[in-house]
């Protein structure tokens, strides 16, 4: 049966505006009655073409194995799809991991293709057609760029394009359906047909109809023509059918393969005249109504909503990224400048992308150069000149520098000290030129007076020099794309080693080695380096382009880089390492000495990179230190430590060329004692870490957690809301249209040092990039310090984004030290970046909250690495997204070696890896030393999961425990070091997706077994510990310290600490100050405003107001205001319950209907419904309440008695004065003779002794509640009835579920103070037994015409007794309307006053806070 259609304006208009075309024309065929056949048989109608193909996914028969559930969630994967146009031509897919998936939403049908490789094909006799119309229903998920394939046709060994026809999804990439390239013989070449855009995930019919009469091809959405193209009136091939991808090479393998669902496909052979085409359309559109509203919810990203990226208004030519720091522009006009450098006297030496030199000097004292002198003047010497380093002092062939351009590397010097260029000397020629105007590149002197420089590869395009033939001309005796290195004399030149591809800039580091920055090449080579990298060069190497290759390049090992700069694009160019010129101080603070700044030019970037030495080689971490809005080429260190910066004007890649004109600027640190951060991680995967080289400012800090903000994904970097350079690549496009989603945070807390903030946030599950925004929390610059460096405000480039960017990843190692047995030190647990010791001292050498690490690995104890740790793919380069190589890998093994001073251990950790393949350790073999000093490590062949591992190392002997750590394989011994990217932290599940839903229940946590909420309510608002005396919990208790609502959000070891240890992390709106008054008092709390008023809150919860005209001074406390020791007051039980309070949601019913949930209730009706209450009793009279539930007997959602049970027990036990007992059916003796109240919540039944003992019970005063079907009493209700008013006879009442409004009576009886009406969304009953004179009516509703009883009290045997028929689902218990009458009237029952359980009115209700 067809589904029912709502045809309310309301339905119509809110299912136009989620998918316009579709529905449009969808509606308009409901008022044609266009639905005679059933969906699943409908067949298209007669019209004068030929059906050549017919697929039809509610046609497909399922495998014996499928069921429903199958077909709904994950669905069955499909090796056949039958053809129903009787001709036979069935698709298939033989390959069990390429098969599309059936899937069913509702009682409709598609077929889901994954985008990666799932496909179906046909290969038959060859057919020609010279006219095809061709009707494809179909949801496109997503669009990542390379002409993804819905259907093509081609010829046997031939392209679809050239052959046949193809309709995809055109170059892209999209973020919406805004491209259909509809190609084919006589097409011409690809063409973009759409002139309108539409969501991706969302159903359309797609028409193709090719007319050779009319010359033309025409693509019509959803009934509505879009564009069309000339066609030529050729055949076209439909020997070979592809669906859901295509074949676009000559290969007979698909390519191009598309994710999205396809409904069905017609292939008509003949081109419809308008009505026949308007009958399949309206066919087409009414049959696949159904899944236009069900598609959507089932694609995978339009599941997860993502955070779009906000492009920064204005920014400025320079963003920096860490505070403290003024850019200012240099007043000179000068063509785009590709070097620079600063001579030993202070002046500026500038290399013009026009190869002309000049001198650059500062005349008023403003640091600023503002006067330009000719050096050199280029007349056609210097072509496309790319990289200078100058002659050092005294040099014995005069002043200057060596100049590296197409053909030769020069030197270029003054003799006769005139600063004018008079002799240019020729230091190295001799090698083939290639087209390119970039030839020679980068320059570096070592210190023996050697001239290194590089060559760029000979074709870029074709780097193995594939000819004509298919043979490799490619030769590592080439110079091309190689470094060189020539004698001091310039008499020798030698290769140094080989792969290279353009490596733009060169530079020694202080210990005398060579690097390079490298830029990218793998968009012309499959696994070319698809990363701008930096290299470390070593005689004899080869740096992967073009990399090995079996047939073309066999001889080599492709050696890693030691730090890649991503995403793909950032064409690595300018570097510098950052050390004194001239005796100056460095670039920034201290820490950055020795660091290499490096330029991306075509995105504008600024990195500082550290590296740290080790005997494998370089470990390196990189920092983005700045953003431009200019190609950013090069830079270097002034004499009095400023960043100088060239800039090329115009696009990507090199802007305006050697005409245009550039910019050059100096970044100045104008504020030395600023906080600046020094590493970001993941402490946990609720907790990243930000370290800072300074004391944070304390008032800074106030509702930092309002203000950070973190996003994530594959290619998300700090700053990209800065970047608006985009070099013209799919793949830059494509990176720009990849999710990107926003990690709530929670909180934030800050160390006792303030060097460190704690950002709290939801679950990290993602191995990919975060980003972290914060404000700048440095202290404001006033007057007094711009006037101290002599400047004004006006010199300096506008900076509206006063913010601090960094990013982080879920890189690196888990440590756990304890002390030896007897030993007083405490233990310590954290992150480190790596597991050599050596390199993560070095990189966190700023952060003081490792300090105490490093001094533990002194004292007698054990120390403890866990991490995951990556060795896929060690020597194998990384391959460009999208591309596949022709050839396979043999096989390689890791082996990673581990060595200590002294005996250590390892262990494999078992567990599940990422791909579900291998469990983790499995195929891993261990090698030993005799005395345990090295440990061996071989992964499995070819591994791609990572290897859970963990070390432990004794500490405290002579010297410091230390590790060391390095990688080889079966190709090649020699031992590497292992990158941080290689080191996963531990608890990274990776094989699980953990990301949760709103509705997705509470992890349990297994410390916690046992708790009560209840009891632990109590202990918060108790005087036991006295919480509440300064935190809110759950919106009841005080402001003086922070509200402690959110921690649920947070893991139990952390919150734990922070009872234990107050003083370790401090939230920062809550840091304690030292008052000191004139008379000699001394006051320490937490500072806050009050309507202009400032308070102090102490530690006994008490507040002082601060006469601001009596304070001395007022300075920050170096400890928390909270006392430590109050949990040591409590036993074990106890700090269950109270953790239990503080990490757990407070008690609801559980959300499992399959209906969807009222919408909340606004505190504002809340707050109405309470006005008016009654002041309580400090001392409340004891209460015994006794809870009966049954055995469930609906579903989901529905008469959830244990579930409600179990959480009002919780809810009461907040309240001290209370004591509750729970029953199942019927209460016993001892509870019934202690009650004062029973509620019941089960289905009814007054058999067996309840009649006796209900009678005894309220002739002696005892209060009853009946919710929903408790009122059952069956074929005794009219006995029943007697007792509790009314009652239900099973079978004989009626019933409705939906809306309900329930109108009050008695609006005098107090359980109705403030309610007229109330709304729920529930169950209803009537025709019920008794006398409705014998009650007190409180609500009716209308059924069948009339008003009927609904809620009422009655006392008619003694006791007081209160029905509510509402309660039939779990979601009206935690409706706070619902829930304030329902309290009142089981303390009315009590003969209490009603307000008496106000306090449990909106823990855990459903309503905005």
């Amino acid at each position: 049966m067809v589904t029912p259609i709502d045809f309310t304006d309301r339905g119509v208009i809110q299912m136009q505006k989620r998918i316009p075309g579709f529905v449009t024309r969808f509606v308009l065929l409901l008022a044609t009655s266009l639905f005679a056949m059933p969906v699943s048989t409908a067949e298209p109608p007669p019209v004068s073409a030929p059906i050549e193909l017919w697929l039809d996914a509610g046609r497909i028969e399922l495998p014996g194995n499928a069921n429903a559930a199958d077909l709904s969630k994950t669905g069955v994967s499909l090796d056949r799809w039958q053809d129903e146009s009787g001709k036979k031509r069935h698709l298939s897919q033989p390959v069990a991991n390429r098969q599309p998936r059936l899937r069913r939403a509702g009682d409709a049908s598609f077929v889901r293709f994954d985008g990666e490789n799932d496909h179906f094909r046909l290969v038959s006799q060859p057919q020609n057609l010279s006219a095809v119309t061709i009707f494809l229903v179909a949801a496109p998920h997503a669009n990542p760029g390379d002409f993804r394939g819905l259907f093509a046709a081609n010829a046997s060994g031939e392209k679809d394009y050239e052959s046949g026809v193809n309709i995809d999804l055109g170059p892209g990439p999209t973020e919406k359906l805004t491209q259909l390239n509809i190609e084919g013989r006589g097409f011409g070449g690809a063409a973009n047909l759409r002139n309108r855009e539409d969501d991706f995930g969302t159903l359309h019919l797609i028409e193709v109809r090719i007319d050779p009469e009319a010359g033309s091809v025409s693509l019509w959405i959803d009934g509505i023509r879009e564009g069309s193209r000339e066609f030529a009136g050729e055949e076209i091939s439909f020997q070979e059918l592809t669906l859901g991808a295509r074949c676009y090479t000559n290969e007979p393998e698909a390519n191009g393969h598309a994710a999205v669902d396809i409904a069905e496909l017609l292939v008509f052979g003949g081109t419809l005249d308008e009505d026949e085409s308007r009958l399949v359309q309206e066919h087409l559109l009414s049959k696949h109504a159904p899944l236009v509203e069900a598609i959507p919810a089932t694609v995978p990203h339009t599941n997860r909503p993502g955070a779009p990226l906000v492009k920064a208004e204005d920014p400025p030519l320079i963003q920096m990224l860490v505070p403290g720091f003024e850019v200012r522009e240099l007043p000179v006009e000068l063509t785009n400048i590709n070097n620079v450098r600063f001579r030993e006297d202070g002046k500026l030496v500038t290399l013009g992308y026009n190869g002309d030199v000049h001198l650059l000097s500062d005349t008023d004292g403003d640091g600023l150069e503002d006067r330009v002198e000719l050096f050199y003047r280029n007349e056609g010497s210097l072509r496309g000149p790319i990289g200078i380093a100058l002659t050092p002092p005294g040099y014995p062939k005069g002043r200057g520098l060596f100049v590296a351009s197409k053909g030769k590397v020069s030197l270029i010097v003054d003799t006769n000290a005139d600063d004018r260029a008079d002799e240019e000397i020729l230091v190295a020629d001799g090698w083939d030129e290639i087209p390119q105007n970039v030839d020679a590149v980068g320059l570096a002197l070592d210190r023996d007076g050697n001239v290194y420089f590089g060559l760029g590869t000979a074709n870029y395009a074709n780097a193995y020099l594939i000819n004509d033939e298919g043979a490799a001309e490619y030769s590592l005796e080439s110079d091309r794309g190689t470094v060189q290195k020539v004698s001091a004399d310039f008499s020798h030149r030698e290769t140094v080693c080989t792969g290279i591809r353009f490596p733009i800039a060169f530079a020694f580091n202080e210990h005398g080695d060579l690097f390079c920055t490298e830029q990218e090449g793998a968009t012309w080579l499959a696994n070319g380096n698809p990363f701008d990298e930096l290299l470390h060069i070593r005689a004899g190497r080869h740096f992967g382009f073009p990399p090995r290759h079996p047939r073309h390049n066999p001889g080599v090992i492709d050696e890693p880089s030691t730090f890649d700069y991503g995403p793909q694009h950032q064409s690595t160019c300018g570097m510098v390492f950052n050390g004194p010129v001239s005796g100056a101080a460095v670039f920034g603070p201290d820490w950055w000495h020795s660091q290499a700044i490096v330029c991306g030019e075509s995105r504008g970037k600024i990195w500082r990179t550290k590296l740290v030495r080790t005997d494998a080689g370089y470990v390196a971490d990189s920092q983005l230190i700045a953003c431009l809005q200019m190609l950013t080429v090069d830079a270097c260190v002034a004499p009095d430590g400023d960043l100088v910066v060239a800039c090329h004007s115009g696009p990507p890649d090199w802007g305006t060329g050697p005409t245009g004109i550039g910019k050059l600027f100096r970044i100045e640190m104008t504020r030395g004692e600023t906080p600046r951060p020094v590493a970001t991680w993941a402490e946990s995967a609720r907790e990243v870490r930000i370290a800072f080289d300074r004391p944070l400012d304390p008032l800074a800090l106030r509702d930092l957690a309002s203000q950070v903000r973190i996003e994530y994904g594959e290619f998300v970097r700090p700053g990209d809301r800065f970047e608006n350079l985009t070099p013209p690549y799919a793949v830059v496009r494509r990176q720009q249209v990849a999710p990107r989603w926003e990690l709530p945070v929670v909180g934030v807390s800050v160390s006792q040092d303030l060097r460190t903030l704690m950002v709290r946030t939801e679950e990290m599950v993602d191995p990919v990039h975060y980003a972290l925004t914060l404000p700048d929390i440095s202290a404001p610059v006033d007057d007094a310090e711009e006037e101290e460096h002599g400047k004004s405000a006006g010199d300096s480039l506008a900076d509206a984004h006063r913010q601090i960017d960094v990013g982080y990843s879920m890189h690196g190692v888990s440590v756990d030290w304890n002390p030896a047995e007897g030993s007083s030190v405490a233990p310590w647990s954290g992150w480190i970046p790596h597991v050599d010791l050596s390199v993560s001292r070095e990189l966190l050498s700023h952060s003081s909250l490792h300090r105490p690490l490093w001094d533990r690995l002194k004292e007698p104890g054990q120390l403890v690495l866990s991490t995951q740790v990556d060795l896929s793919d060690v020597l194998r380069p990384a391959v460009q997204p999208g591309s596949q190589l022709d050839y396979e890998w043999p096989d390689e093994v890791a082996r990673l070696v581990l060595r200590g001073p002294d005996p250590f251990e390892i262990e494999l950790v078992p567990g599940q890896s990422a791909s579900g393949k291998l469990a983790l350790g499995e195929g891993v073999e261990v090698e030993h030393d005799q005395d345990g000093r090295a440990h061996s490590l071989f992964a499995p062949a070819n591994v791609m999961d990572p290897i859970q591992l963990s070390v432990t190392l004794p500490t405290g002997g002579e010297t410091p425990a230390r590790l060391f750590c390095s990688v080889s394989t079966n190709e090649d011994a020699t031992e590497r070091p292992l990158p941080l990217r290689r080191f996963l932290v531990p608890w990274l599940n990776l094989h699980e997706d953990r990301r949760s839903t709103p509705d997705e229940p509470q992890v349990k946590i297994a410390e916690l077994e046992g708790g009560s909420w209840g009891r632990g309510y109590r202990l918060f608002h108790g005087d036991e510990v006295g919480c509440a005396k300064c935190h809110l919990g759950n919106e009841s208790g005080h402001s003086i310290g922070p509200d402690l609502g959110n921690l649920v959000h947070r893991d139990y070891a952390s919150v734990f600490r922070d009872i234990v240890e107050p003083s370790y992390a401090i939230n920062p709106d809550y840091i304690g100050h030292q008052v000191a008054f004139d008379d000699g008092r001394v006051l320490t709390g937490v500072l806050r405003t009050e309507s202009g008023q400032l308070m102090l809150g102490d530690d006994q919860g008490k507040s002082h107001r601060i006469d601001r005209q009596r304070v001395e001074t007022m300075q920050p406390a170096s400890v928390s205001v909270m006392p430590k020791g109050l949990i040591d007051k409590l036993d074990p039980g106890q700090r269950r319950d109270l953790m239990t309070y503080l990490l757990t949601q407070p008690p609801s019913m559980p959300l499992d209907s399959p209906l969807k949930a009222p919408p909340v209730r606004t505190s504002a009706e809340v707050a109405v419904a309470l006005a008016g209450s009654a002041p309580l009793d400090a001392s409340p009279r004891p209460l015994n309440l006794v809870l009966v539930d049954g055995r469930k007997d609906h579903g989901p959602g529905e008469h959830d008695y244990p579930a409600w049970q179990q959480a009002w027990e919780q809810l009461f036990l907040a309240d001290r004065s209370l004591h509750i007992s729970t029953a199942r059916d019927f209460p016993s003796d001892e509870q019934l003779a202690a009650a004062d109240v029973v509620i019941f919540f089960q289905k009814g039944s007054f058999s067996g002794v309840r009649p006796a003992k209900l009678d005894a019970y309220l002739r002696h005063g005892g209060g009853a509640v009946y919710i929903h079907w408790a009122v059952n009493g069956d074929d005794r209700s009219a006995e029943f009835a007697r007792r509790i008013g009314l009652a239900s006879r099973g079978g004989s009442i009626k019933y409705r579920h939906g809306p309900l409004t329930l109108e009050m009576h008695n609006r005098q009886h107090p359980i109705l103070r403030n309610f007229d009406r109330l709304q729920l969304y529930d169950e209803s009953y009537w025709k019920l037994s008794g006398d409705p004179e014998k009650i007190t009516l409180l609500a009716t509703s209308v059924e069948d015409g009339q008003p009927t009883p609904q809620m009422w009290v009655t006392d008619q045997f003694g006791g007081r007794v209160f029905v509510s028929i509402p309660g039939h689902y779990s979601w009206t218990f935690d409706d706070p309307l619902f829930r304030i009458l329902l309290l009142r009237g089981i303390a009315w029952t009590a003969s209490e006053p009603v307000d008496r359980f106000n306090s449990l009115v909106t823990p855990g209700a459903r309503m905005s806070r």
